[in-house]
């Protein structure tokens, strides 16, 4: 086996550069989080100063000189309004939003001019903070291009709906509370509409001298509204930073540029499926190379390696990474192969083992010897049974496309059978016409069974896609499918043949195993109802003489579960989904 290792492209910096520029980027990073945090302290402050006395004359003034975005001189509404939306902007700052950063940068700013500029409600002009802001100012500009990660435009109607909803919601509560509440709580008894009304000037910070708690419990209830309103402003505030969302399309002119590329690049019947049309592509920037993926929750997932010229992976994989980057989007890469680990590693990426591809040598296949006696007896059986086996080349005629549609609903009817997306195909008319199909019939000319294959990219290599049956079949059916298959690709010079991926098929203690991996195999061996994939192993351990490794890939251990969640969302067809033949009849 070929291993490919990991060049750096040429051009790149010199060795004490490359320090210089990890020094930089180090202390850049430092000084985004410090900003960061404060930003969320100065927030935590106006907040403090609505909950006590003010803050100027209760705060230490290294704790004002450290934390200078506070506006505790201007009316209590946009005093709660600021400090909630610091920590809002904050919390982002840490995830290095571009909008957070400009929201930050325009919040520094206009703190110099506050504490600069004669306000009467202020307490005086301070250029000691005004200094700190100004600070403040500097280090957000040194460290702008850390804030690269994109946000969803923002839609003001829906952000004032949400608005509106989450104020009725908590005005109600407010005006529940206060009809329920003993007249003892306030010396008052509050009937429903004046409930309502106090709740909705409340919410509104518009105040009420008249309400004057008189027990522990009426006073925790006004605190309640106080931080039911924060809450209100939290939630309002949120749409503005919400990652790009992922709208997936069907783009014909995108697929064709991917099948070209594949056609001149592509190395396994693996790269068919990175061009299949339940994909979004992304090519690099001399569209020489692509990706295909999917993105949900905000997790974009790549089936396997990119296609391209093998120089230019890294950079592949570089520019993808930092197209997800600018959406909000975390990314990871799904069946990749080991030749490539070194490329994802050397970029930071950890890995999981996922699997094995099972490969049959069909050099070696034979069914003469003591070895092979169970498939030979088996062929044999069903030869005398009228049982035979025909390839058929494509286009396929209806009629027999109307047979394979019968033994393939009929397979999707046993319990535990579904069709699946993005790692392999299903079954679309417009597929399977145009596809070799391998089909047994029984003695009444009847077909049982069949299978496809794929364009694999490699003339040495073979490549199975559907593998379905009828529920009532003959015993030893796909034993004797598949031993006629491969005794025909051999006669056509093919050399080996892939049956696809076991999943999670090695949980050995070996060595070479990752914690993750170590973490993962423990868990599936003592919990097995969780994935069982021992069934499918054991099925294509009857025919494979090797395996091929397949590794999932991510930027750090907390994605792995999302990896996950993403793989079996996006592998699931949903309804919008399953009738992709009439846009490829549109599309012809």
């Amino acid at each position: 086996m070929r291993t490919y290792r990991f060049q750096p492209p040429q051009g790149s910096l010199a060795p004490k550069s490359r320090q210089r520029s990890i020094r930089e980027s180090f202390w850049l990073h430092a000084a985004a989080r410090f900003v960061a945090l404060l930003v969320a302290g100065s927030g935590a402050l106006n907040l403090l100063s609505l909950m006590g006395g003010p803050v100027p004359t209760e705060m230490p003034a290294w704790l004002l000189f450290l934390f200078p975005l506070d506006l505790a001189g201007l009316s209590r509404t946009l005093t709660l309004v600021s400090g909630f939306a610091m920590i809002l902007i904050a919390a982002h700052l840490w995830a290095n939003k571009r909008r957070a950063w400009q929201f930050a940068f325009a919040l520094a700013v206009g703190s110099v001019a506050f504490h600069l500029l004669p306000i009467p409600a202020r307490y005086g002009w301070n250029p000691e903070e005004a200094f700190s802001s100004a600070l403040m100012c500097g280090v957000l500009w040194l460290a702008r291009h850390r804030f690269s990660v994109g946000s969803e435009p923002p839609h003001l109607g829906k952000a004032g709906l949400r608005a509106a909803f989450a104020f009725t919601v908590a005005s109600l509560y407010g005006a529940a509370g206060f009809w329920l509440l003993e007249p003892v709580e306030f010396h008052h008894n509050f009937h429903w509409w004046d409930a309502a009304l106090r709740a909705v000037r409340l919410m509104l910070f518009w105040g009420d001298r008249r309400l004057v708690p008189h027990t522990p419990y009426a006073a925790w209830f006004l605190d309640s509204l106080f931080w039911m309103s924060g809450a209100v402003l939290f939630y309002s505030g949120v749409v503005l930073f919400r990652p790009v969302v992922y709208r997936f399309k069907v783009n014909w002119a995108e697929s064709a540029l991917a099948k070209s590329i594949a056609e001149r690049h592509g190395r396994t019947g693996q790269d068919f499926f990175k061009h299949w049309p339940d994909k979004s592509y992304f090519f690099t920037a001399n569209r020489q190379s692509f990706l295909g993926y999917r993105v949900s929750g905000h997790y974009a997932l790549v089936l396997g390696d990119p296609v391209g010229p093998e120089s230019e992976l890294a950079a592949a994989v570089t520019e993808f990474r930092d197209y997800c980057r600018q959406r909000g989007w975390r990314v990871g890469f799904h069946q990749v192969s080991a030749d490539h680990l070194p490329v994802y590693e050397a970029l930071g990426f950890q890995r999981l083992k996922v699997g094995d591809d099972a490969i049959v040598d069909l050099d070696k296949f034979t069914l003469i010897g003591s070895a092979m006696k169970e498939f030979r007896n088996t062929v044999n059986r069903l030869d005398r049974l009228g049982y035979r086996v025909e390839r058929i080349d494509p286009p396929l005629a209806d009629p027999l496309l109307a047979d394979l549609r019968r033994i393939s609903d009929h397979w999707l009817e046993i319990p535990g059978h579904r069709e699946r997306q993005f790692t392999l195909g299903r079954f679309e008319r417009w597929y399977v016409q145009a596809t070799p199909a391998y089909v047994a019939f029984d003695a009444q000319n009847q077909a049982v069974a069949f299978l496809n294959l794929v364009p694999s990219y490699d003339p040495a290599l073979a490549t199975v896609d559907l593998m379905r049956r009828t529920p009532e079949h003959i015993n030893g059916l796909m034993d004797y499918l598949f031993a006629k298959v491969f005794l025909d690709l051999k006669t056509r010079g093919i050399h080996s043949f892939s049956l696809g991926m076991a999943p999670l098929s090695d949980r050995n203690d070996g060595t070479g195993i990752s914690r993750d991996e170590r973490v993962v195999y423990w868990v599936l061996k003592r919990m097995p109802f969780l994935f069982r994939a021992d069934s499918l192993r054991r099925f294509k351990a009857k025919y494979a003489d090797s395996w091929k490794p397949r590794y999932a890939v991510y930027q750090g251990r907390l994605d792995l579960p999302r990896l996950a969640l993403a793989l079996r969302r996006i592998s699931e067809i949903s309804p919008g989904e399953a009738r992709l033949d009439q846009h490829i009849g549109v599309a012809a």
